[in-house]
């Protein structure tokens, strides 16, 4: 099954960001898909736990407005302020 080249996300952008350069992380969690997934529910635990509210806010704004986003694009305008 050929699969076709999946764009990048906002998330993996992020993480790119986050990284250095040389550090090819989407190969690490194709090879070690298990300890990615420890890796990651560990950290999103530890920042939940100190940073939960603040999280929990700015999830929420973004959400809203990705939502305000594709409502705007489906009704063919644009939201304000963009």
């Amino acid at each position: 099954m050929d699969r076709e080249p999946r764009s990048a996300s906002w998330s993996d952008d992020l993480v790119d960001q986050l990284l250095p350069e040389d550090f090819d992380w989407r190969a690490k969690v194709r090879a070690y898909p298990l300890p990615a997934l420890l890796v990651a529910a560990a950290a999103g635990f530890l920042l939940g736990r100190s940073r939960g509210n603040l999280l929990v806010s700015t999830l929420s704004s973004f959400a809203v407005d990705e939502a305000s986003r594709n409502i705007a694009g489906v009704f063919g305008g644009r939201p304000e302020g963009d």
